[in-house]
């Protein structure tokens, strides 16, 4: 019925009945990005908006899923194979060329020769288990709780490639359909840095030099409006990697909400950074060489975060 629907429908009508609306009643920033996500839902492809790449990740991940399984056999994910070799073919030469699009490659020709019976049940399955770098879970642990929200900076900022080298943890997180669509902008003098910070609310009682990262993510891949809120969930897996990372190499950050910023901080921080309209800011960070330290906080008992079911 769903298809014989989308048939007969223009698409307007057909993704507004899909999305089943609600009254609901919004602030004035949130009503902004909310009509975003409506009006690119009824008049655009809700599952891919020129994220070429991030789409290729998406289609290869769900059809790699399918060749990794134990009783995998010819058939399945055909016409997401399709789509995938399709959307191969149009790529630019750039693109083609991209880790992500050999990767998709691979794994289409794995496909291939799955439904042509020559891909052994010996070939591409039973992957070990990596577990190379065994560090003790007291290290890791006690790196977890060292880490602080660090606002006093010395005078200097960080090297902009030490801190380039704490991002490349950014996408060794987990990612929905292995999209991989967290994007940071990075403020590289003190003056733009400090032009952006006074644009978040929770930019308080700070002191010193410091650089600034936007964390964003790629809308485009994300299925709308369904999938509206994964990229901050995407994002902030990423980043996560990127804090601890920050505080191995001896720097400080701290994150700062954005989810007070109103329509005006929304528009200055996009222009101060070149943000473009497809990337969605999760959230901002600032990171430099700590002058102080920051004392420990009341944490929760474990009774208060861990609920056991049986």
């Amino acid at each position: 019925m769903k298809n014989v629907l989308k048939k007969m429908l223009p698409r307007a009508i057909y993704n507004f009945l899909r999305n089943r609306p609600k009254l609901v009643l919004l602030n004035s920033h949130l009503y902004q990005k909310i009509s975003k996500i409506n009006n690119t839902s009824l008049h655009e492809d809700p599952d891919d908006r020129g994220d070429t790449l991030g789409i290729l990740r998406k289609q290869a991940h769900i059809i790699d899923k399918g060749l990794q399984t134990n009783n995998r056999k010819p058939g399945h994910s055909a016409s997401l194979a399709i789509a995938l070799e399709k959307n191969l073919n149009s790529t630019n030469k750039v693109q083609s060329s991209s880790e992500t699009a050999i990767w998709a490659k691979e794994i289409l020709n794995l496909h291939t020769r799955l439904q042509s019976s020559d891909l052994t049940s010996e070939e591409y399955n039973n992957f070990p288990y990596i577990f190379n770098n065994k560090i003790p879970f007291e290290n890791l642990f006690s790196a977890i709780q060292e880490r602080r929200s660090i606002r006093h900076f010395k005078d200097t900022v960080p090297d902009i490639n030490t801190i380039k080298k704490a991002l490349l943890g950014c996408i060794w997180a987990p990612s929905s359909c292995n999209r991989q669509t967290i994007v940071t902008y990075l403020a590289t003098t003190t003056a733009l840095a400090k032009e952006c910070s006074t644009l978040n609310k929770g930019a308080t009682s700070i002191s010193g030099s410091y650089l600034f990262i936007s964390v964003c993510f790629d809308s485009r891949s994300y299925h709308l409006p369904h999938e509206s809120l994964t990229g901050y969930i995407d994002a902030s897996l990423g980043f996560q990697n990127s804090l601890l990372l920050f505080h191995s190499l001896g720097l400080g950050a701290c994150v700062l909400n954005w989810s007070h910023a109103n329509k005006t901080e929304e528009s200055s921080l996009r222009r101060a950074l070149k943000i473009p309209s497809h990337c969605e800011i999760a959230f901002n960070v600032i990171v430099g060489l700590p002058e102080q330290g920051a004392p420990t906080p009341g944490k929760k008992s474990l009774a208060e975060y861990i609920v056991e079911r049986k």
